[in-house]
């Protein structure tokens, strides 16, 4: 029985170290793999920003812009205490850390920092110059935009469509619009029209490159 004992304690001997071996390689791995995520995070971060300005001057003839990662504290109602106003003035809310993006901006002839003060156009091309940023750093295959233009003028409409022409190369672009300066890009057009008897009716026209 002492054999049987002993022979039982050394297998699981074994076995723990081989765990607490197990454990501090995973351990290592893990503080290597965020260390890469965060180096690798910043980096492409880095080459964002340096796009994303590139694209807000193309967009507003001039200015700067820049995206921040910002750390803020999101406070949740603890659901034990919400019925409870001593318990909760005790312990209070709960805290929990968030990390987001903010944008600073700095348009040419206004004094504007913030996108709250932006009106609806602007903030359409300050999107459109993040959106093509991300794609220049990190090109998909394909894009579905859905009327991303609706806010636009005539003048900054020919500009997102000259964007699109040039990134077509790379990704290929599903847009659900209703701006003629966009759709003229557009090597096929599909729409939907009415038939006298109320049912719809799907439309293709493919455009010559030429």
């Amino acid at each position: 029985e002492a054999e049987e004992v002993e022979k039982h304690y050394n297998f699981l001997t074994t076995q723990i170290q081989d765990l607490e071996k197990a454990s501090e390689n995973l351990k290592i791995l893990i503080k290597d793999l965020k260390d890469k995520i965060h180096g690798e995070f910043l980096s492409a971060f880095h080459l964002i920003n340096e796009k994303f300005n590139h694209f807000f001057k193309l967009m507003f003839k001039g200015g700067s812009a820049k995206m921040k990662i910002k750390n803020y504290e999101l406070r949740i109602k603890n659901e034990e205490n919400e019925n409870n106003e001593n318990a909760e003035r005790e312990n209070g809310d709960e805290k929990e850390e968030k990390i987001g993006i903010e944008i600073e901006l700095d348009l040419p002839k206004k004094r504007i920092t913030s996108l709250e003060m932006l009106s609806g156009g602007e903030k359409s091309l300050v999107s459109i110059a993040a959106l093509f940023a991300l794609v220049s750093v990190s090109p998909p295959p394909f894009l579905v935009l859905d009327e991303i233009d609706a806010a636009l003028d005539e003048k900054n409409s020919k500009m997102f469509a000259d964007l699109i022409k040039d990134f077509s190369g790379q990704t290929q672009f599903i847009i659900v619009t209703h701006n003629r300066a966009v759709m003229e890009t557009a090597n096929i057009l599909y729409g939907i029209t009415m038939n006298d008897d109320g049912t719809s009716k799907l439309l293709s026209l493919k455009l010559s490159e030429g």
